[in-house]
């Protein structure tokens, strides 16, 4: 199938894009500061944490005496192998009142013109 646009009104392709912690937060999506769990414990959780250099990483532990890691390494901690599908289906926000609680991979996609497949 090609890339491209194709008739006025359907979707089109979009390209494969990287996941992007700090993208997320950029576009509001995500707030520093910000807890995360695990999809299936919700007690291992994480916190969102501007860097140094500008990135968003998660923060996991007390506070200092945690480490800083990438999401796809927390996802790794959690489930004690390597993720069978991407790290941000295994990580999720906390729901707040009236807002139901989203996997990061579901606000990376949340923009894309073609729906997700389940």
């Amino acid at each position: 199938m090609p890339i491209g646009p194709y008739k006025k009104g359907l979707p089109t392709m979009s390209r494969k894009k990287k996941f992007d912690l700090t993208g997320l937060v950029h576009q509001g999506y995500l707030k520093d500061g910000q807890k995360l769990v695990f999809v299936s414990d919700p007690a291992k959780a994480c916190t969102v944490m501007k860097q140094p250099n500008g990135e968003f990483k998660v923060y996991v532990g007390p506070q200092g005496k945690g480490e800083v890691m990438t999401v796809h390494a927390f996802a790794q901690k959690c489930l004690g192998t390597e993720p069978p599908d991407h790290a941000a289906k295994w990580l999720r926000t906390e729901g707040k009142p009236g807002q139901a609680p989203a996997t990061l991979f579901e606000l990376w996609h949340a923009e894309d013109d073609i729906p997700m497949a389940a």
